[in-house]
This record gives C-alpha cells, structure tokens and sequence, in this order.
C-alpha cells in the first residue's frame, strides 16, 4: 500500500469527527435545558445518556482524539479504532436483543445497522494493507 491516506481512513476519521461535534452539540444543547437527557441516546445509548452531559464531553473527547490519531497515522489509532467498535458492538446487543423481545422494528433497525457498521470498521481495519499503511509510520 502507497503512503496515500486509504479512502476507507478517511471516512472512519470523518465519521468519528461528526459523531464527536454531535456529542459536544448535544452536551452544550443539555447544559441549557434545551432536549431532554432521553434524546441523546441513539448517540451513548444503554443507558449512559442518563449520565448528563459529562457523558457526552468525554465521548466526543475519545471520538475527536480518535478521529486524529486516525488522521495523523498514528500506530495505536487502528487498534483504538477496533477497541471502540467492539465495545459498541457489545454494547448494542443487548438493545437489538430487547429491540426484538418489544418487536421495536425501529430499535431492531438503529441497533442493527450500529452492529453491522461496526463489524465493517473491524474487518476494515483488520485488512493487512490498512495494517501495513498504518505500520509504515
């Protein structure tokens, strides 16, 4: 693989990027009282959105510092990355579960489409060209 950024980096930093904005947005928009905690949750989810705003700024932290070290190539970004995806993934199958149980059809769709999502970060960045773009640093 070349020293040029992998279209697929790019949009994995992109996305983590837009996700941490979202999170600093909606953490601004709680501190004011303008949305309730519950609204937050398709960012957090299981739960964690009732923890408040901090919450929120400490995900958009790990999703920007993520979103730059992916960006900047740094070796432990793709593993950090992986880390991220997988403790979602554990994260949503509890949802998609009770998502089914309820016949929620729109949380069996959210939750299913995060683990989906998540598992093509995974194999993304398990490829052994991405892990050797990242390796030539």
């Amino acid at each position: 693989m070349s020293d040029e950024r992998p279209a697929g980096v790019i949009a994995l930093s992109a996305l983590c990027a837009i996700v941490g904005v979202a999170c600093i947005s909606f953490a601004a928009l709680l501190m004011v009282g303008h949305v309730p905690l519950s609204s937050g949750a398709f960012l957090l989810g299981r739960g964690l959105e009732q923890l408040g705003p901090a919450a929120f700024l400490l995900y958009a932290t790990i999703m920007l510092v993520l979103a730059l070290a992916l960006w900047r190539r740094w070796r432990w970004a793709r593993r950090a990355a992986i880390l991220v995806a997988l403790i979602g993934i554990a994260m949503a199958v509890p949802a998609l579960s009770s998502a089914v149980t309820d016949s929620r059809t729109l949380g069996i769709l959210r939750e299913g489409l995060q683990i989906i999502l998540r598992v093509a970060i995974v194999y993304y960045l398990s490829q052994e060209p991405v892990k050797q773009w990242f390796a030539k640093r």
